[in-house]
């Protein structure tokens, strides 16, 4: 199975706007996808959240009028995921009711081969950070009790793996353990997921988890120290499962979103003070 993995797109239903006054998200969805045309053999296409900034229906109805031809040129089904920027309410009245409830984006996707995405709605109204409910958890507990015959892959916006960041960190997800405790002895075969905006790799409870960079900003996780810096990059990932372990490769380009054309200038630079902030407004 190939996935096409995206992330963090950061839509907005009004054309004017730009994302921390710079970024043409929209421009820099499709001119990423351009980049991607020689693509083939691509069994589905997942988004891992923060598809929409503001939460607007026109901006889910932006992602679709983009993302849909692009998968149906692929021959592949396209499986959308809630973050913490998209209203998950406002994605079930324009797009699609949630399978577990109409208002939260918990679903299952079927794919031909035998194969699902199980998608996890972790986003909590108003917050910044990840949150998993007991009733999510018994929820995918019930799904996972009878595999499927090709294997499942789980796809939730945030990572279940600890952050690189100090502003990330604070912005993570809860209930750690007690995911990996559902997850233990089932047929996960990857877990996919975005919000940070950099790619990272891990596992839980020895499932393998990739995390893409982000197609709106990629963040550097690196240089960062106790700041926090992303630059105008835009990137995505192919991730092809096997028998063995799985094989991931990402790519990263100049945003063609970038209204100043200066990929070497941060889109945003917070200082310590100003990654404290963020934290402590994070809602949790």
């Amino acid at each position: 199975m190939r996935i096409l993995h995206l992330t963090d797109t950061h839509l907005y239903g009004d054309p004017a706007a730009r994302h921390y006054e710079r970024i043409d998200t929209g421009a820099a969805l499709r001119g990423l996808l351009g980049r991607l045309e020689g693509l083939a053999d691509v069994d589905v296409v997942v988004h891992t959240g923060d598809a929409s900034e503001d939460g607007t229906a026109a901006s889910y109805r932006l992602l679709h009028e983009i993302l849909d031809p692009f998968a149906a040129g692929l021959g592949a089904p396209l499986v959308v995921v809630m973050g913490n920027h998209d209203v998950s309410a406002v994605y079930g009245e324009t797009i699609a009711a949630g399978e577990r409830k109409a208002e939260s984006q918990d679903r299952v996707v079927p794919l031909e081969g035998g194969a699902r995405v199980v998608v996890l709605d972790t986003s909590v109204p108003g917050a910044g950070y990840g949150h998993l409910d007991p009733e999510q958890l018994d929820w995918l507990r019930g799904v996972l009790a009878e595999p499927a015959p090709g294997g499942t892959v789980l796809a939730l916006h945030h990572p279940p793996l600890v952050a690189a960041t100090t502003l990330l960190r604070g912005l993570d997800l809860d209930g750690l353990d007690e995911l990996a405790a559902v997850l233990a002895g089932s047929d996960v075969r990857m877990v996919l997921s975005g919000h940070y905006h950099h790619e990272m790799t891990g596992a839980i409870g020895g499932i393998p988890v990739h995390v893409a960079p982000g197609v709106t900003n990629v963040v550097d996780p690196v240089g960062a120290g106790e700041s926090e810096q992303s630059l105008a990059m835009s990137g995505a990932s192919l991730i092809a499962l096997g028998d063995g372990v799985p094989r991931v490769v990402t790519s990263v380009f100049p945003n063609a979103g970038d209204t100043l054309g200066d990929p070497g200038a941060p889109v945003y630079r917070f200082d310590a003070g100003q990654v404290a902030a963020i934290v402590a407004a994070a809602g949790r």
